[in-house]
């Protein structure tokens, strides 16, 4: 951690030194997701990356998990299929995800329950720009926001009509295919979009269908006010190929073992919003959410066949005030978040559905306050800080079983920062907090299998100190930089018993992250154009039996590099590389088994984007793991009693992808 720390003063220096020669002022970018409000990059107390609609079109990239996974810090790790992945910040291993907030458009998109985030419902076209924030927020945000938080903004159309197309096939019959419409008129903008994804997957049994639309439109009554109404649909069907052996990873990592689980989904989504700009000193905004996930999953491996419906409604109002005490500037903001759910589900004993076993009841009513300010105490100088008070109730109803229980969890939180700014294209700060997550609906209540709700299990809770810097020099170079501690007790996870075999969801011992995340992006000139990420964690126990112990898929060294070279206009091709250290298999908190394996990945890609096509086009052809590394970055296992029993998840080999876009 010295040397890291060292190591970033020094390179601060030797770059902030002649970057005071440039003649053009570096043009800065501002963000939302820090701190709720709109905010210059070098006046947030976060390590901040933006993805700009341009770099996605530059990106060839065709969903956010791939666009999101070559930021620092972000990984993802899956069962089955990158549309389904599992979103890791900070080192968190197991049930990652529920530790990393995902807005869009500052709604959250998280689940109540511990199912993903459907990440191809989000049309790639239809974003400005992505947010990825490091560290806690849950003063800021509430729920999940422990590891990060990523804000994925939606475009806001400009132009009478704008046409977006998009369209990509590659290795086991992938195929893409995208349609935007964009439309503004003088007081109103309406967009629309529909996409369609499909593979057979690079195992057996690993096939992923997809259908998304999605409607949305603005309108300005007044010169002061914003309605947004949005609404979106998607129809999603995927396999569960399941885990292998080492010996089955071994002999062929493309078969299957469970030959009939699959889930299918129908998800419905409906967006409301009302922005109010009062005046010069104050603005108020309402943000409404409605959705409904119906999933349709059948375990044939376990014996398991259910129907469930979630219903879940959010609110969020807030007021955000520009004041003065005294001669010191104020900047605060005032905000509410309510959410309920509900899921109704039904077990049957047969695919067919025609033989019901039993039907159970889950909900969630969970609301908060938070109020933040940030005071500007001199040009160079801001102090930042926020609280909150939350509160949850979790209950659980199965007749059969003689389940009706419910539980309330509350949590106070506060985050402290300052930022100092030493020139006007660089900051430094300090930041710290503390952070909380309630347990997910089928962590407090596991009635599918187990029949028990568990009245003694309680939120995640701890607190997070962090110190980094940013030199942000337009195209040149844009560098950051930070280095946290990072500790929690009660971690949730579901643990098997080697005696009873049962398992149950337990709050773990103490635990503790030690790391740092680095990103760099430079255009020293035309020709060329490089990226480069490292992040490093150290996640240990450090109490009860495993006292001392790694966190279990956790890697200590995380490595990406990307290399552009632009020989003529519109033309860039190179190679990208990552490299992804050891870890202990998942389960594994007593270090006792055979690590993950390393993997080194490399892969190269051509983009062309000729200027002569009126309109935008870009064509790209990429080739992903171009050595044929056969690699798991999931393994996991548990003790069975008499043996430890392991699962890989294989990731694919060799594959290609031919991909073209253009937006008019």
């Amino acid at each position: 951690m010295k040397a890291f720390l060292l190591s970033f003063v020094v390179a601060f220096l030797l770059v902030a030194a002649p970057a005071a020669l440039f003649a053009d002022e570096p043009e800065l970018e501002f963000v939302v997701t820090a701190d709720r409000v709109l905010t210059d990059i070098t006046s947030t107390a976060a390590h901040v990356s933006i993805i700009t609609a341009e770099d996605i079109r530059r990106s060839g990239a065709t969903n956010v998990p791939e666009l999101l996974s070559r930021r620092p810090g972000v990984s993802f790790t899956s069962f089955s299929h990158e549309a389904e992945a599992q979103i890791d910040m900070r080192g968190f291993g197991e049930g990652s995800s529920s530790r990393v907030l995902v807005l869009i458009d500052g709604r959250k998109q998280n689940q109540p329950d511990l199912s993903e985030i459907n990440w191809l419902s989000i049309p790639i076209d239809s974003i400005e720009r992505i947010e990825v924030v490091r560290g806690g927020a849950s003063a800021l945000y509430g729920n999940h926001a422990i590891g990060g938080v990523i804000n994925i903004i939606t475009k806001t159309p400009e132009r009478p009509l704008e046409v977006t197309a998009f369209g990509s096939f590659g290795s086991y019959l992938t195929n893409q295919e995208r349609l935007g419409l964009q439309h503004a008129g003088e007081r109103y903008r309406l967009r629309a979009s529909g996409e369609h994804f499909s593979t057979d997957g690079y195992r057996d049994r690993s096939a992923y269908r997809a259908l998304n639309f999605s409607l949305a439109g603005e309108f300005d009554p007044t010169d002061t006010i914003t309605v947004s109404l949005g609404g979106r649909y998607a129809n999603v069907f995927y396999e569960l190929p399941g885990g292998l052996t080492e010996d089955e990873f071994d002999d062929d990592p493309t078969q299957a073992t469970n030959e009939d689980d699959e889930n299918t989904e129908n998800q419905f989504g409906l967006d409301a919003g009302v922005q109010w700009r009062i005046g010069e000193p104050a603005d108020a905004e309402l943000q409404l959410g409605y959705l409904l996930k119906r999933v349709e999953s059948d375990f044939t491996s376990q014996g398991s066949f259910t129907d469930t419906d979630l219903h879940r409604v959010t609110a969020s109002p807030s007021v955000t005030l520009d004041w003065a005490a005294g001669q010191v500037p104020m900047r605060t903001r005032l905000g509410g978040d309510w959410s309920w759910a509900r899921q109704e589900g039904t077990s049957y004993l047969t695919a067919e559905r025609d033989d019901k076993d039993f039907e159970f009841t889950l909900a969630q009513n969970t609301v908060g306050g938070s109020l933040s300010n940030t005071a500007f105490l001199t040009e160079q100088l801001d102090l930042t800080g926020a609280v909150r008070y939350d509160r949850s109730t979790i209950s659980a109803e199965k007749e059969d079983a003689d389940i009706d229980d419910s539980t309330t969890h509350q949590a106070v939180v506060f985050d402290l920062g300052a930022v100092y700014r030493p020139v006007e294209f660089a900051k430094l700060y300090v930041t710290g907090g503390t952070l909380f997550r309630y347990p997910a609906l089928d962590e407090q209540a596991d009635v599918n299998f187990a029949d028990q709700f568990e009245d003694d299990l309680d939120p995640e809770r701890g607190f997070n100190v962090e110190l980094g810097g940013g030199l942000y020099l337009g195209r040149f170079l844009q560098t950051e930089v930070s280095a946290y501690w990072l500790q929690m007790r009660d971690e949730i996870a579901f643990v098997t018993d080697p005696v009873t075999f049962e398992g149950s969801n337990v709050n773990l011992d103490e635990t503790r992250r030690l790391g740092g995340d680095l990103s760099l992006e430079s255009e020293p000139i035309e020709l060329l154009r490089l990226s480069a990420g490292y992040s490093y964690v150290w996640a240990t126990f450090i109490a009860g039996d495993d006292d001392g112990n790694e966190v279990p898929l956790v890697p200590n060294h995380r490595a990406n590099a990307e290399l552009g070279v632009r020989p003529v206009e519109g033309l860039e091709f190179g190679p990208a590389v990552s490299y992804t250290s050891t870890a202990y298999q998942g389960g594994d908190t007593a270090n006792a088994q055979d690590k993950i394996d390393d993997y080194f990945l490399t892969d190269l890609y051509v983009r062309f984007r000729p200027a002569a096509v009126p309109g935008d086009l870009s064509l790209s052809a990429e080739v992903k793991n171009v050595f044929d590394i056969s690699y798991s970055p999931l393994v996991s296992g548990f003790d069975d009693g008499t043996q430890w029993v392991e699962a890989y998840y294989p990731a694919a080999g060799r594959n290609f992808r031919i991909s073209a876009s253009y937006a008019y």
